[in-house]
């Protein structure tokens, strides 16, 4: 069993969750309130290393009234430094990463109370990762990112809703939505994408899109 899984993303025209600078900063404020409620409503909400990196999110929920999920990251290598906002306590918070992870900051993050998940090999399994978050009592899950992240989770069928806010900005390069091998045509991809709605945002410059992901298998 695992979770029910959103992944939410807000993109420029063009596909890009980031700048190729890392710059990312696309909400307008109602859209960050819309991320916000769905913190808020999720049990966990989880990230990638290079997510982390990049944007150092708190990943809490500020926005609107509600409560802090918890926080969940992905890093295979435990390469992250232990100055970052999601380390700070202010929500429980599990690290996921595989035993190439160093010894001292394993020991470091659990004396702060952060719970590490280690799992066999290079990578981090998503699938059994979301497997070991059900076990804990977490039944949804909103992942925010990054594009591999992305690419992992929708890849392997492990998504159940797709929102994602289109805003009125291009790129031209960056990081897109999914960063991966990607699919040779519209038939190869594991799973069928069903539009549940299509919103504009009060701002009026966004255009919110709620998919439902069907897994072909």
């Amino acid at each position: 069993m695992r979770p029910y899984v959103y992944l939410v993303a807000a993109i420029t025209i063009d596909g890009r969750i980031a700048s190729r600078t890392g710059y990312s900063k696309l909400s307008c404020p109602a859209d960050l309130r819309r991320l916000h409620g769905l913190r808020a409503k999720a049990d966990a909400v989880l990230v990638g290393a290079g997510t982390v990196r990049v944007d150092n999110p708190r990943l809490t929920v500020r926005y609107v009234q509600g409560k802090n999920p918890m926080r969940v990251v992905v890093d295979g290598a435990l390469s992250l430094p232990l100055d970052m906002r999601v380390f700070d306590g202010s929500a429980p918070t599990v690290v996921l990463t595989t035993d190439r992870a160093p010894r001292d900051k394993v020991k470091a993050l659990k004396e702060r109370g952060i719970q590490v998940l280690e799992f066999p090999g290079d990578k981090v399994p998503l699938n059994k990762a979301l497997e070991a978050l059900y076990s804990m009592g977490v039944r949804s899950v909103l992942i925010e990112g990054g594009g591999q992240i992305n690419w992992q989770a929708l890849s392997q069928c492990l998504v159940d809703e797709l929102i994602i806010t289109i805003t009125p900005y291009a790129f031209g390069a960056g990081t897109s939505l999914l960063e991966g091998p990607g699919f040779d045509d519209t038939e190869s991809a594991p799973f069928r994408l069903r539009l549940q709605s299509a919103e504009i945002c009060e701002c009026g410059q966004e255009v919110v899109l709620r998919y439902k992901v069907e897994c072909k298998k």
